[in-house]
């Protein structure tokens, strides 16, 4: 077993040093960081200042711009080289939360458990209005046209599955306000899973959209949701016509604003930076507790007079804002021109405190930097630690990073980011020609703690998915992000109120400190640069476009089955764990994607369900290692996560020219409703020069113009 090999080379590194006589044991250098790491390690100092005293760090805030001089000053202060901030870019207007209250005063008194979605507007004060459920169609816009005057208007809750909680879950807490300085909730709250990626386990990013998010704009509000209302025609003429004539009512009415609901027990945030400092947005956009959007809209129902009261002081920043990456260097003794890149994203959402995304990573980052210093080690190669903004909304720092230093890209060896939250870090894939030296490197670690084993993992080539690694990967550099496991539920902190320091787990922060000091040493004292050949997985990565339809926990359990999806058809259940794809044992996500990726299209799962092992036959469709929905993907230059919700735009991409962003839904192309990327691809098939394309944001369409080749 490698286990024992990488065991056995770890024994060999701790015999005594001879030079003519015995003298005493000399430490290695990885013998030296470990103690270092387990006697003294400050990484939960670090996430506490960065979740707890600086708190959320949305790109083109204060926090973020604070954030970063403080990490600047902290790699100064450690004694590392070239410790600076380098400028990437800029957005036109920037975004601050302050207090946020919201409250039901009649027919009854109770704090209201909410969020708003960056680059939203605020109340200008306390507002108090009475609640109108959202109309759905033109008769009952006029029925309620005379009661929408400074009225909370509840738009009709999305149908959503029921969700999963965590294994051994804790009574849930009181959830916290959202919008301004969240309170911390108690682990093992209520969960539910981010729609992100789908079956991508840690590997995310980009803008989060749901059902019930904000992003998906108002056009919740004329969709039936839990009201009936029929659904539009196909090409989506009247129901754009109505949402039209329902804007105009709002507008001509003057609504308080508009609230919708979340998915259980989770608030999302998200938002597009796109805004224009002369035509900010004006009206409030609330996400509410699920239940208690339910409560509100059956008092309605049931001829209740209910009023609210919310004051939001969301504030907007005339820009441009400058934002910056952090940088700085431990530099090389042979080969000081090639590097070993250690990082992570220092920006986060603003729901919370951005401390398991992502600032885990970032103090183990900070942590191992510390390490390498203190224990005096001289690399071969320079080690660069870099924390990136903007990635939250689309990989932007990085992105301009490779674009701006194209020069250097053939001399790094290795890019290794931490962004998959508190869990410990418990593995690395590598390619065939990479799988020997990275278990050199990783030996001492391998056994570091029986509780928290690391293994390098044999895969046909890197994948990306949607964190920094990939903006390297892009350009023909190794890029790899961490395998972890663990007892945290990464879905329920993942951009909701619940990503609070409290949520991170020492132990796991400290492991992972470790091991990732010791494998930037080890990568950047190997005799050669890690081999690039077949760096790139067939198919692109991923899935290789075979997707279940199944929301997973960190523990392969599956917290949500898509309708319609393969999972659903072949029987799958909410509850049920993943234990094996064919007769290939997974444990996580990436022993998912390789059997995946690599397995016949006719093969077979088996789950644990109640104890008991269930088998179940499965085929995946001939076109599922690409299809047309990866085509499309392609084309535009976007990751798709729910549906046509996209998740990440590439930066440069067609998708990116025609001014697309992270959480906007693909609606129309050209004047043809889409309803899935199969609709899309096939509405693009043959079209040159370039094609229009509608999309929802922010409640409302957006039309641009895609240039296509």
């Amino acid at each position: 077993m490698r286990l024992h090999r990488s065991s056995l080379a770890f024994g060999l590194v701790l015999l005594p040093l001879i030079t003519g006589a015995a003298l005493a044991p000399q430490s290695t250098d990885a013998e030296k960081i470990v103690a270092l790491g387990k006697q003294e390690s400050r990484v939960m100092e670090h996430l506490d200042h960065l979740a707890n005293r600086i708190g959320p760090r949305l790109t083109g805030s204060g926090g973020l711009a604070n954030a970063c001089d403080w990490a600047r000053a902290e790699f100064e202060k450690l004694g590392l080289a070239n410790a600076r901030l380098e400028q990437w870019g800029e957005v036109p207007v920037g975004f601050d939360r302050g207090p946020a209250t919201g409250r039901m005063l009649a027919p009854t008194e109770k704090e209201l458990h909410f969020a708003t979605n960056a680059w939203t507007a605020g109340t200008k004060g306390l507002v108090t209005g009475h609640v109108v459920l959202a109309p759905t169609n033109e008769q009952e816009l006029e029925l309620v046209r005379s009661k929408l005057k400074g009225a909370w208007v509840l738009a009709p809750s999305a149908a959503a599955p029921e969700r999963r909680a965590p294994a051994n879950p804790s009574p849930p807490a009181t959830p916290p306000v959202v919008a301004g300085a969240p309170r911390a909730a108690a682990p093992g709250a209520t969960s539910g899973a981010t729609p992100t990626s789908g079956e991508t386990g840690g590997a995310r990013g980009g803008d989060p959209a749901s059902a019930s998010d904000p992003a998906r704009g108002e056009a919740c509000a004329t969709r039936g949701g839990d009201r009936g209302a029929q659904r539009p025609n196909r090409d989506g003429s009247a129901e754009r016509a109505f949402r039209e004539k329902l804007d105009k009512a709002y507008d001509e009415a003057g609504i308080a604003g508009v609230i919708r609901s979340g998915r259980g027990e989770l608030l999302l945030t998200s938002g597009s930076s796109k805004v224009d400092f002369d035509k900010l947005p004006t009206r409030p956009s609330i996400t509410l507790l699920a239940a208690e959007h339910a409560d509100i809209a059956a008092r309605v129902k049931a001829g209740e007079s209910v009023t609210l009261a919310f004051d939001i002081r969301n504030w907007f920043v005339k820009g441009p804002i400058t934002l910056n990456n952090v940088i700085a260097e431990l530099p090389g003794t042979e080969k000081p021109d090639e590097i070993v890149v250690v990082g992570g994203h220092i920006d986060s959402w603003d729901g919370a405190t951005g401390a398991t995304d992502n600032g885990t990573g970032c103090a183990t980052t900070i942590e191992a930097a510390r390490l390498l210093v203190k224990a005096g080690v001289k690399p071969r190669r320079t080690i660069r630690f870099m924390l990136w903004s903007g990635e939250e909304q689309g990989l932007l720092g990085s992105a301009a990073y490779v674009k701006a230093h194209k020069d250097e890209m053939a001399k790094i060896s290795a890019v290794l980011v931490h962004d998959g939250g508190t869990n410990y870090c418990a593995g690395i894939t590598a390619t065939p020609p990479m799988v020997k030296p990275l278990e050199s490197v990783f030996a001492p670690v391998a056994n570091l703690d029986p509780e928290m084993p690391f293994k390098v993992r044999e895969v046909k080539g890197l994948s990306g998915g949607g964190s920094d690694h990939s903006s390297f990967l892009a350009a023909g550099v190794p890029g790899f992000f961490w395998s972890q496991r663990g007892r945290a539920n990464y879905n329920h902190t993942h951009h909701t109120q619940f990503d609070t320091y409290d949520q991170a787990i020492p132990e796991y922060q400290v492991n992972s400190s470790i091991v990732i000091a010791v494998g930037a040493l080890g990568i950047a004292n190997l005799p050669e640069l890690l081999s690039r050949e077949n760096l790139r997985a067939p198919g692109g990565g991923g899935f290789g476009g075979r997707r279940l339809g199944v929301q997973l926990a960190d523990d392969m359990s599956i917290e949500e089955v898509v309708e319609d999806g393969l999972a659903a058809k072949i029987g799958l259940l909410v509850g049920d764990k993943i234990v094996k794809i064919g007769d290939a044992p997974v444990l996580d996500t990436d022993e998912m994607r390789a059997a995946l990726r690599g397995g016949p299209a006719k093969t077979k799962i088996v789950v644990l369900r109640k104890a008991k092992e269930l088998e179940f036959a499965i085929e995946f469709p001939a076109d599922a290692g690409g299809g047309p929905g990866a085509t499309l993907a392609r084309r535009l230059g976007v990751r798709f996560g729910d549906g046509l919700v996209i998740d990440v735009v590439t930066p440069g991409s067609a998708g990116d020219q025609a001014g697309l962003v992270a959480g906007d839904v693909l609606a129309k192309i050209a004047d043809a409703a889409v309803a899935s990327p199969q609709d899309a691809a096939a509405a693009l098939e043959g079209a040159s020069g370039s094609a229009k394309l509608t999309v929802l944001r922010d409640g409302k369409e957006v039309i641009v113009t895609l240039p296509l080749p």
